[in-house]
């Protein structure tokens, strides 16, 4: 339903002598039934001060006041001003010929355009519009049909009388009787007795002998010459009759051609049928039903030819709807709109792929044409062959047709470029069809193209699945048979078993992988049991080392060392060498942290597991790199999500033939997550970063174009395993989730909004340099350690926190329940005053933040997993969030929130996980009307973040675009 204006633009054409035609201006005025004066021209501060949005505007009405502006002198003279040097006017420009032309043929379209939207929207028109301003004076009528011209000549002893007459419908009238503006010569325009006319097939121009003159005399002796020059053109445009000339009349179809139209409004190209009848062609709409044209190959016996349209066009017509085109709005054949696929070359591509058929029922279409481009109109097809050379498919694609052949490879620049038409030796075009654009683009996107051949990564292998000539291809193993090991002393689960199958099929392939289960399902166990899966296919060369159990019986023992390096946070070293004792006792193991690592450096090559941490890596890559790794695992991967970082770039750095990464969060803040952690287990699998950014980030994060995901899922969903714990433990206890909001003290409410107000103030004129990033995040930090206690601004300050009195009841009665909890917040001063509450009422508690030693952390594990008391486990969110497993809480509370909820995530999945036998309750302390409730909003829109390429659609929000709201 469109929305009533209460304004209205219209419309003034005025003479311009320097450009030799009428130039539009455009006026706006308040909405009225009778409009009068025009005194304001709608430029920029007065379309403000109206409350007029340029973008909010209607298509048609955005378009004529575009063109309104380009075709202003001013304009004119800035867009062809570049093209010459020395040129300080218009003036001076029109004396170049070529420049002239050009601005003649801008000019005209431009102005045909304008013209077709006034007379196509009933816009308001006047024509030189006076000094007064008053519309009643000068306005044209724009409700009008197109005028033909008609002709007749009336032949006699002295020559012949030549007449002109113009008609509108059934009315035929003179020109000389009419005051006439020509406006447009060709596609002509006019405006007759204050009504403006279209004047079809037709040069206007040709219409000024006839301005002051009903009729035209031509002598005998200059009748031929008058003919062969002045007649001849414009007798096939025009209705003629004739008297003292032999007729001759032509009603019978010789045959029927199809071409296509472009329609500027619609952007897409449509058919058009051309019925010739010996001479003469009429189009498919009927604009006129009768044409004439004079013969003059005998200048002695000149003689008239009608052209009359035959019922059997209906015929053709009939054929091409049995074939599945239909009648279009604008009067022309088309696709059904289902079948043309936004693709604006649909009807041109029907024809090709139908020609055997259309020729058959009598139809041509020798002037198959694009932008004046002839179009080829042989079928084309593809003929593939394909090997694989080391790491890369080697594929030549040879396009087939009648009369050519070439290389495909030359057709992917088209391709990347969505350019559909391709050059031809011979001069034509072949029009790529639509299809390939779809089906070849992401294979083009990341081919390399070499000695005619497309080049593309193995481990780019999913954009061929849909290739069906490719997708055979025997270049990946299957299914592969698996048997648990002795070796491995645990049972694990189906899910569990599934995983270490497809671990196992990439290393076979040679491709990289990442487990992204959710925290709590096993990542590793299923990765320890993988590597002994994969020692056990290794060559035996390893002789020293006999191992025997405490009987003194011999321990088989693998020959090769494995020779894989663990990286993780320094948090998880301790549960990762807990994890491979216990489930994997034969292997070799080592901590590569410490102050003794030179020592260790030495003898890495002669282990199984070598446990690392990130800092370590990034501090050793000098010692590490130096080595060729059989395996380079990642735990937490998200910790290379920067691809600046020093880590990420250390990791790269390290030589290793297979690489895992294992995340519960593969996708944490953006896409570029994503492409960091893609880069590190298949090298350049989505390009160069500047390209991913191209094809994919900005696409995707920025105009949310689901084609652009949809391929990036295909790409990557190949080597990302991801299950959640709903969907493979259907034995976990329930997860209940809920907010506690709290009511913060009136002095600490009144100090929250002084310091809001000051925020907004700072924050919202920020600019994005480096010291504005800098400010918002001390900034937001101020506020949020105010929502939890004033005292985490000000030691000394005597306000009490509503948050902290609403937790310490809320302990007070879970410890009464003797129910075990864990508290977590991001700021390790919060728990501070907790644990001081736990020391004043003599309640036991654990804890575990950044500053706990390593030997200590897995001592407090325990001590809370094994013991009755205590009841409460304090841990900071960062450094407490992964590798831990706490099975004995029932109760998780988290003091703050944070910007990212995978963070929480990671923290739930301490206790809620395999192993857990009691319901999990997670309560989330909100500090009402605070940045936390903003918080707690923007994750709901990042939880769409992690599964954006695995389930849903993507969406991303950064701090910084969220300012207004978060302070608001």
């Amino acid at each position: 339903m469109k929305t009533e204006n209460f304004f209205q633009f219209c419309f003034d054409i005025s003479f311009e002598k320097k450009l030799n035609c009428y130039i539009p201006a455009v006026y706006v005025i308040k909405k009225s039934d009778k409009i009068t004066y025009l005194d304001k021209k709608a430029s920029p501060e007065v379309l403000k001060s109206f409350g007029i949005i340029f973008e909010s505007l209607d298509a048609n009405t955005k378009k004529i006041l575009t063109l309104c502006e380009v075709l202003r002198p001013e304009k004119v003279f800035e867009k062809f001003s570049k093209k010459s040097k020395s040129a300080k006017t218009i003036d001076d420009l029109l004396k170049d010929p070529k420049l002239e032309f050009g601005i003649r043929q801008f000019s005209t379209n431009y102005l045909n355009q304008f013209y077709t939207l006034i007379k196509q929207e009933q816009f308001p028109l006047s024509i030189n519009l006076g000094k007064e301003k008053d519309f009643r004076l000068s306005c044209v009528s724009t409700d009008n049909s197109c005028l033909e011209t008609e002709l007749h000549f009336d032949k006699h002893e002295n020559g012949i009388t030549y007449t002109l007459a113009l008609r509108e419908n059934d009315v035929a009238f003179y020109p000389s009787n009419s005051n006439i503006e020509l406006l447009l010569n060709e596609p002509s325009w006019l405006i007759i007795d204050r009504k403006l006319f279209h004047l079809q097939h037709f040069n206007s121009k040709k219409i000024t002998p006839f301005l002051t003159k009903k009729s035209i005399e031509i002598p005998s002796k200059l009748v031929p010459d008058f003919f062969e020059k002045f007649i001849k053109d414009i007798a096939k445009k025009s209705n003629m009759t004739a008297t003292g000339f032999e007729i001759e009349v032509r009603d019978s179809i010789l045959g029927c051609s199809i071409q296509p139209i472009h329609d500027f409004f619609k952007n897409s190209y449509f058919l058009n049928l051309k019925f010739d009848y010996n001479g003469y062609s009429f189009d498919f709409v009927p604009n006129k039903n009768r044409s004439s044209n004079i013969d003059l190959s005998d200048l002695d016996n000149i003689k008239l030819i009608q052209y009359n349209r035959s019922e059997t066009e209906s015929l053709f017509t009939e054929k091409l709807l049995k074939l599945g085109l239909i009648k279009t709005e604008n009067g022309f054949f088309g696709l059904p709109p289902n079948d043309e696929k936004q693709d604006p070359y649909a009807c041109i591509q029907w024809i090709i792929k139908n020609k055997e058929v259309l020729e058959s029922e009598g139809f041509s279409f020798e002037d198959l044409k694009i932008d004046s481009k002839n179009i080829d109109t042989q079928k084309a097809t593809v003929e593939f062959s394909k090997e694989i050379k080391s790491d890369w498919f080697d594929i030549k694609m040879m396009v087939i047709c009648q009369l050519f052949s070439f290389n495909f490879s030359e057709l992917i620049p088209y391709i990347r470029t969505r350019n559909r038409l391709f050059i031809l030796p011979n001069g034509n075009y072949f029009l790529i069809p639509f299809e390939w654009m779809t089906l070849y683009a992401p294979m083009a996107k990341l081919a390399q193209i070499k000695d005619g051949k497309i080049m593309l990564l193995k481990s780019n292998f999913a954009v061929l699945t849909e290739i069906s000539e490719l997708k055979d291809a025997n270049y990946l193993q299957g299914n592969i048979e698996y048997k648990q090991s002795p070796f491995v002393k645990a049972t694990l689960r189906p899910y569990q078993i599934e995983g270490v199958k497809w671990l196992l099929g990439h290393y076979n392939n040679g491709l990289g992988a990442c487990l992204a289960d959710d925290m709590g399902l096993g990542k590793t166990l299923q990765t320890l049991t993988t590597l002994v899966a994969v020692q056990e296919h290794l060559e035996f060369k390893r002789i020293e080392d006999v191992q025997f159990d405490l009987f003194g019986n011999e321990i088989a023992v693998a020959k090769e060392y494995l020779k894989a390096l663990i990286v993780m946070p320094s948090s998880l070293v301790f549960n990762w060498y807990k994890e491979a004792r216990k489930f994997t006792p034969h292997f070799r193991r080592i901590q590569y942290i410490g102050n003794d690592r030179k020592l260790l450096a030495r003898k890495l090559e002669k282990y199984d597991l070598v446990f690392t941490t990130y800092a370590v890596v990034s501090r050793d890559i000098s010692i590490l790199e130096k080595y060729n790794f059989r395996y380079l695992i990642l735990d937490e991967s998200q910790y290379i999500k920067n691809k600046n970082s020093k880590i990420f770039k250390a990791i790269n750095q390290i030589k290793a033939s297979h690489k895992i990464a294992l995340s519960g969060t593969p996708i944490e803040n953006s896409l570029d997550d994503l492409w960091s952690q893609m880069q590190f287990i298949n090298p350049n699998v989505l390009g160069s970063y500047a390209f991913f950014a191209e094809n994919y980030k900005i696409p995707i994060e920025k105009k949310q174009d689901k084609s652009s995901l949809l391929e990036l899922k295909k790409l990557v969903n190949s080597f990302i395993l991801r299950r959640t714990k709903e969907q493979v433990l259907k034995d976990l206890p329930e997860l209940s989730e809920q907010i506690f909001y709290c009511e913060m003290e009136p002095e600490q409410e009144k100090l929250y909004e002084e310091e809001k107000s000051k925020a907004r103030n700072s924050l919202l004129k920020t600019d994005g340099s480096r010291v504005d990033k800098i400010n918002i995040i001390n900034t937001l930090m101020r506020l949020r350690q105010l929502s939890n206690h004033p005292k985490m601004i000000d030691s000394k300050s005597e306000i009490d926190s509503g948050k902290y009195i609403a937790v310490t009841r809320y302990l007070e009665t879970l410890v009464q329940s003797h129910q075990k909890t864990i508290v977590f917040s991001s700021f390790v001063s919060n728990l501070e005053f907790y644990k001081k509450w736990c020391l004043e009422n003599k309640i036991g508690f654990c804890e575990l933040t950044g500053t706990t030693p390593l030997k200590d952390r897995e001592y407090q594990v325990q001590k809370f997993q094994e013991q009755v008391n205590p009841l409460l486990f304090f841990i900071s969110l960062k450094a407490g969030g992964v590798g831990l497993n706490i099975t004995r809480a029932s109760y998780v509370l988290f003091l703050d929130p944070w910007w990212n909820p995978f963070a929480e995530k990671q923290g739930i999945g301490r206790a809620h996980r395999i192993g857990q036998l009691n319901k999990v309750n997670v309560i989330r302390f909100i500090s009402k009307n605070t940045v936390e409730e903003k918080i707690i909003h923007l994750q709901e829109t990042k939880k769409l973040l992690s599964n954006s390429l695995l389930e849903e659609d993507y969406i991303s929000a950064d701090i910084e675009d969220n300012l207004d709201f978060i302070l608001s």
